[in-house]
């Protein structure tokens, strides 16, 4: 982990992750999963796996418990220090996937940003704004703006795309809350034998706001823009995780989503 992500993928032949990619590669295995470092995977997954066609750099997406549906982050951490161009291209892979593999006929896609305005944020998030505004319409993106944190999982949000940095923190501490409200929600239920006792009649509706909560059920993330499946599984993942990671990881196989992706952005590049 505390490898230079470079020079481990150049250096260890002999690492898991170095051997995982080149089979990938060579096609003796479908879809590879790591729980490894970030940087290191995403170094392995563009220079021995490859970038999609057209693809400056592939980004890490998530699925995130939203309001009755999943909310998808574009970039997740791959990538700490992005271009205008990077973000536009996160949106596209968003759109495609979730259009072709989620079947939502028009992903509503926002950018994370400090506030609804056009004029908000940094250079980055206002000239990234202007760009998708621009180009959506080519592109066939439902672009819907600027897109506050509190506002991300109000269920009318598809995906929300920014840098791997604010991505990461986003992400962390989405985790992080969850985390958090389920403990305090346990504690106070268990508090005396009365609060227990008068939990019996809920424990049903309990139990699915935990699982919503839950974001181990939601398994990896997925890295979209290079040319075969590969999973990222969360770096301090128990069985359960690795479960959900791995069944997720079987569905995007099995889905053929990386040749739609391939296919969809080449045409639209």
């Amino acid at each position: 982990m505390e490898d230079i992500p470079t020079q481990a993928i150049r250096n260890k032949k002999d690492s898991s992750m170095v051997v995982g990619f080149n089979m990938l590669k060579q096609d003796e295995g479908d879809v590879f999963i790591s729980a490894g470092n970030s940087g290191a995977l995403l170094t392995g997954a563009t220079l021995i796996v490859g970038r999609i066609k057209g693809v400056d750099r592939p980004a890490i997406a998530p699925m995130l418990p939203s309001y009755k549906k999943g909310l998808m982050l574009v970039d997740a951490g791959a990538n700490t220090n992005c271009k205008p161009i990077n973000l536009l291209q996160f949106a596209e892979f968003a759109n495609i996937y979730l259009n072709r593999i989620y079947k939502i006929e028009k992903p509503a896609i926002g950018l994370l940003n400090i506030g609804t305005e056009e004029n908000k944020g940094n250079e980055l998030m206002k000239e990234s704004y202007q760009l998708l505004k621009e180009k959506a319409k080519d592109y066939n993106i439902n672009f819907v703006g600027n897109v506050e944190g509190r506002e991300a999982f109000s269920g009318e949000i598809d995906a929300v795309i920014t840098d791997g940095f604010t991505g990461n923190i986003f992400l962390k501490t989405v985790e992080g809350f969850g985390k958090f409200v389920k403990k305090s929600l346990t504690e106070s239920l268990k508090k005396n034998f009365i609060s227990t006792l008068c939990t019996i009649p809920a424990l049903k509706g309990i139990k699915r706001f935990s699982k919503t909560m839950d974001y181990k059920e939601y398994g990896g993330a997925l890295f979209l823009g290079v040319k075969k499946p590969v999973v990222k599984a969360h770096g301090s993942s128990d069985e359960t995780l690795f479960y959900y990671t791995i069944k997720q990881a079987e569905k995007f196989a099995k889905s053929n989503a990386v040749e739609i992706l391939k296919q969809e952005f080449e045409k639209n590049n």
